[in-house]
Parts: C-alpha cells; sequence; structure tokens
C-alpha cells in the first residue's frame, strides 16, 4: 500500500538554502513546492493542496514572509512553520501573533527541522480535531432546541447559546456577563436566590421561573442546573433551560376551564338548592330567603369571604359579616315588572368578582324575583281558591238544610198523611188500601233516600272546634249506611285553630272512607287522628283490596292530595304492607 506523500510548499528567497531544505524533506518522504516570493507562495496555496507551509521569515520583495502569512491563513488553515536566523524576543512576538505552530532557527541542524516539521503536523492534528470536536459541539448546542449556559459561583452568565434569543428576545452576548436575576421578575427572585443556595449546597437544581423577554413579556422556562465542584470548591454550574410557555399557557387555559366548569357546576347546584328550598316553603317568601341566603354563596369561587344580604318589603336577610370598603355589586329582585327588593352581594377579602360571577349574581337575583313571583301568584291561587271552596261548602250546606228541612219534611208529612187515609178507608174498597200502601212504601223510601243524600252534605260548618265530632259522626253514619266496620280514634294535642284546615282534614276522610266503602270492598276501615310535635297527623286505613298499581291515580286521589296542599301538607297513598291501603296526611299546626 502506497503512502500519500505530503506537500510542503518551501518558501525561501535564498536558492541555495531552498535547494538544501528541497533536497533534505524530499529524502525524508515529502513532496515539496518552492516559492521564492510571498506572493508567488499565496498564488500556489490559493490553487493547489499543501499540508504544509515553510516561510522565511525575512523574505524580500513587497510581502515579507509574516504579510504572506497571515493573507495565507485568512482563505485557508493550513500550518506555517516560519524560519529565520534571528531569536529577538520582536521576532519570536511577530511570529506569534501569526500562528500558534512556532518557528525553526535556520542552520540548526536537519534533525531540528525534521523534529519541529513532525511536531507542527501532530500540533496541527490535535488543533483540528479540537476544531471539529468544538464546531461539531457548537453545531449539536445551536441545533438543540433547549439552551445551555453556564454560570460563575456569584449568579453570572458566563456562557449561553445562541439558542437563548428566540426563546428571549437577547442575543447571546447580550447575556453573557449578566446576572441572572436581571431577567427575573420581582415575583420570581426568592425562588432564584433558593437555587442559589442548592447550588452552594452542592445539590442538583430543578425548577420552573418566568423570565422577562427583551420585549417586556414573560417566559416560563424550566431550569435544570448542576453544581460544577472544583478541590471541593463551588466555583459555579452548568445548566439546561427549555422554553415551557406553550405548556404553561395550554395549562393556565386548562385550569381556566376547569375553573369555570367547578363554577358553573357551584352556580347549577346553588340555583337547584334555592329551587328545592322553594318547593319546601312552596307559601313563605320570608322562610324561603331566611334558607336561600345561607345557600347563595356557595355559587362563587370564595364563599368564606362572600356575605349577602336581600331586602324587600321593610326587611333584610344577611348572610356573613359586610365589611366597610368591600367590592360589592347590587341586583334589582324584579318581581311582575316591579322592583320588590334588592340583592347585594359583598367580598370581604379584597377580591373583585369575576365576570362569571357578576352574571350569577344577576341570576341569583332573576331567580328569587321568579320564585317570589311564583309565590306569590301561588298564594294568590290558594286564596281564590279557598274562598271558592268557602262559597262552595255554604252553597252545600244551604242545599242539605234545604233538602232536610223541605224535601224530606214534606215527604215524611205526604207518608203520614198517606197512613191516615189508609186507615179510613180500611172498611172501604179492598183494592184501594194497598194501592195506598204502595205509595206510602214509595214515599218512605223516598224519604230515606233524601236522608242518605243529607248526611254527606253536612248541614253545619266544619269547624276548628267540631272537627273530631264530625269525623266521629261519619264513622256513625259509615257503619249505618254501608254496614262497614268503621273505627275512629283520637289522641294527643288536637288543637287546630284554623276552620278551613279543619274541614279540608274533614273532606279527605270522607272521601277516603267512601273509597274504602264503594269500590275497595273492604269489611273494615280505621280512622286514626292525633296531635304530635306540631303535627296532625291522619290515616285511614281499609283491608280491601288494595289499589292495582297499573291503574292511573283517580279523581279521588287527586282531590284528596289537592286538599293536602292547600293546607300545606304532605300526602301519601299507597297498598298497605299487610293488607288494604293507606292514606296519610301530615299537617303542621
Amino acid at each position: 500500500m502506497s503512502v500519500i506523500k505530503k506537500t510542503t510548499l518551501l518558501v525561501e528567497d535564498d536558492p541555495v538554502t531552498a535547494v538544501s531544505e528541497k533536497v533534505l524533506l524530499e529524502a525524508n518522504g515529502y513532496s515539496v513546492i518552492t516559492a521564492a516570493t510571498g506572493r508567488k507562495a499565496i498564488e500556489i496555496t490559493t490553487c493547489s493542496k499543501v499540508d504544509l507551509i515553510l516561510m522565511d521569515l525575512e523574505l524580500g520583495g513587497d510581502i515579507d514572509g509574516h504579510g504572506a502569512a497571515a493573507r495565507i491563513l485568512e482563505k485557508k488553515n493550513i500550518p506555517i512553520l516560519f524560519l529565520t536566523a534571528h531569536i529577538e524576543r520582536e521576532m519570536v512576538e511577530k511570529v506569534r501573533s501569526v500562528t500558534r505552530y512556532g518557528y525553526a532557527l535556520k542552520n540548526s541542524g536537519d534533525y531540528v527541522l525534521l523534529s519541529s516539521i513532525e511536531m507542527v503536523f501532530e500540533l496541527f492534528e490535535a488543533h483540528e480535531r479540537t476544531r471539529i470536536s468544538e464546531e461539531n459541539y457548537r453545531k449539536l448546542v445551536e441545533d438543540i432546541s433547549d439552551i445551555i449556559f453556564t454560570m460563575d459561583s456569584s449568579g453570572f452568565f458566563t456562557y449561553i447559546s445562541p439558542r437563548v434569543q428566540p426563546v428571549s428576545g437577547y442575543r447571546d452576548d447580550e447575556v453573557i456577563g449578566h446576572h441572572f436575576s436581571d431577567f427575573t421578575p420581582e415575583g420570581d427572585k426568592a425562588k432564584a436566590e433558593m437555587m442559589i443556595r442548592s447550588l452552594i449546597e452542592e445539590r442538583e437544581y430543578r425548577a420552573e421561573f418566568r423570565r422577562i423577554r427583551k420585549n417586556g413579556e414573560y417566559a416560563w422556562l424550566s431550569t435544570s442546573l448542576r453544581p460544577v465542584i472544583i478541590n471541593g470548591k463551588f466555583t459555579g454550574a452548568t445548566g439546561l433551560i427549555s422554553d415551557i410557555t406553550e405548556r404553561k399557557m395550554n395549562e393556565e387555559k386548562v385550569a381556566a376551564l376547569l375553573s369555570e366548569k367547578e363554577g358553573l357546576l357551584k352556580e347549577m347546584n346553588c340555583l337547584y338548592n334555592i329551587s328545592r328550598i322553594a318547593e319546601e316553603h312552596a307559601s313563605s317568601i320570608g322562610s324561603l330567603l331566611t334558607e336561600a341566603i345561607i345557600e347563595i354563596p356557595r355559587g362563587f369561587n370564595s364563599p368564606e369571604h362572600i356575605a349577602v344580604r336581600i331586602s324587600c318589603e321593610g326587611k333584610c336577610y344577611t348572610s356573613g359579616f359586610v365589611i366597610p370598603q368591600s367590592e360589592s355589586v347590587k341586583k334589582d329582585i324584579v318581581v311582575n315588572r316591579i322592583v320588590y327588593g334588592t340583592a347585594e352581594f359583598f367580598y370581604n377579602n379584597g377580591h373583585s368578582f369575576s365576570e362569571r360571577e357578576l352574571r350569577f349574581a344577576a341570576s341569583i337575583a332573576d331567580r328569587l324575583g321568579r320564585i317570589i313571583e311564583l309565590i306569590a301568584a301561588k298564594n294568590e291561587l290558594r286564596k281564590l281558591e279557598k274562598e271558592i271552596i268557602s262559597i262552595s261548602e255554604g252553597e252545600r250546606q244551604k242545599i242539605g238544610r234545604e233538602i232536610h228541612d223541605s224535601l224530606g219534611q214534606i215527604l215524611t208529612g205526604v207518608s203520614f198523611m198517606l197512613k191516615t187515609v189508609k186507615n179510613s178507608l180500611s172498611s172501604g174498597d179492598a183494592v184501594l188500601p194497598d194501592r195506598i200502601n204502595e205509595i206510602s212504601v214509595l214515599v218512605y223510601d223516598a224519604a230515606m233516600i233524601c236522608r242518605k243524600i243529607t248526611r254527606g252534605l253536612p248541614m253545619q260548618s266544619i269547624g276548628h272546634d267540631n272537627l273530631v265530632l264530625a269525623i266521629d259522626q261519619l264513622a256513625i253514619n259509615m257503619r249505618n249506611l254501608y254496614q262497614l266496620n268503621c273505627e275512629f280514634s283520637a289522641e294527643g294535642d288536637l288543637s287546630v285553630n284554623d276552620d278551613f284546615t279543619s274541614s279540608q282534614l274533614y273532606y279527605i276522610v270522607q272521601e277516603a272512607v267512601n273509597n274504602a266503602a264503594k269500590h275497595s270492598g273492604a269489611g273494615n276501615v280505621k280512622i286514626c287522628i292525633a296531635g304530635e310535635n306540631g303535627l296532625i297527623k291522619l290515616s285511614v286505613h281499609d283491608d280491601g283490596r288494595g289499589r292495582d298499581c297499573t291503574e292511573t291515580e283517580g279523581l279521588g286521589l287527586n282531590i284528596m292530595k289537592y286538599r293536602s296542599d292547600l293546607i300545606g301538607g304532605t300526602f301519601r297513598a299507597e297498598n298497605h304492607y299487610e293488607k288494604g291501603f293507606l292514606i296519610e296526611v301530615n299537617v303542621p299546626v
């Protein structure tokens, strides 16, 4: 395998010296090109491949060896070994300013020259390996998406990769020499100081910081630092910075969406609970507001710092403590297009209301207005219903009295008169008494029917002072009319101060017993009424067939439930677990 000869450019203006050195070099395996002037040397290196230049420092002509070497090195990276007969300090410095490969003294011997050439080649190859390695490292550093940096023990940047510019807007030379805190917002400087303490304690440090871009905006950076320890002493740190601004922005968006979702869930839950409270206090605006004002703060971001004040009809309902100078918002409660009252909301922790919270405050005022409007409408409807029922009851009583006092009396009188006629004619026509007897029977039957009808129509009003007696009489009538074993019991405090409530309880019992007698096939009915813990508890239990679950609720059940609702009671109707059917009504008194 042939060895490729290295080409040496010998630049020497002394012909004798040039020939001598050329012979020596060729004898030792080098290919030699000669040039007598600096300009010729420049021309040769431009057009030909040269591995080494032996440059006479004291060249004659317009370009000396120093100048020729400088111009060659501007275009080519070629090792140059200067040849000189002088060793003055000025000459040495002149050589050093151009190249670091040194010089060789002329006439110092062949061995010295050849050894110097070998050392130049070895040094050049080492420099090339270093240069290539540095270039590869620089490319790696520049191409990597992260920022590589070094800093001294005081926190000043000693190096930072050019990648810093796309991230921060600063060039690397604008960062190097500056302290890291120069790019740190005030709010994050405590965290930065903690970083230095960790490094001094020889611990790696990882953290996410905000950094100030050149345009004044913030960038989120993930920083990983490792301390540099030399001879047991902290001398600085190397680190890696990743731009996580986009990730942080996405996290903030996700957090904002989750917060918005959580806020909306709070709102929905709060509005639902207010509606539930409204159902529980369907007739009392005061009770509604008393409980709703406790629930309202839970729909805000910081319920513990929210105070609420609702003012309406001269009354004030409050939740929490109102601190002077609190952030507040006020909304009108509108009922039937008229301002009924106001709802005021206060933040006591110095926070401001978010856009969502302002919308929620408006929703609360609107919801309260609608519920109050509905309660008022229901109360007005109940008032009208009570008036209608009262008129109806009066008419029923009037009809009952008229039937009893007129029709019943007349029919009884006719029956008596026919009996008299019968006795008077007992000695006469045999057929006539039979006819008259038939008429008497028919009239008697009519009187009995009249009595049955009038028993269902009370001839006196049901009031708070005769409810128990009325139900007891109803049980007696049921036994007589339907041969039904109807039992009645009353226990506890049955003080009902409302005639309307008493009458509705009576009609519920009447409807329940009639249903049992006519439709269930029951043989026994038990009526119980008891006063306990501020409640009137009414139950009617029969031992009949019960109700088929596939059947829809009949008119009777709906009427009983309706009467229970009118007096603010709870109504339950179901098949009894043993046998028959059970109706229960609980009414607060």
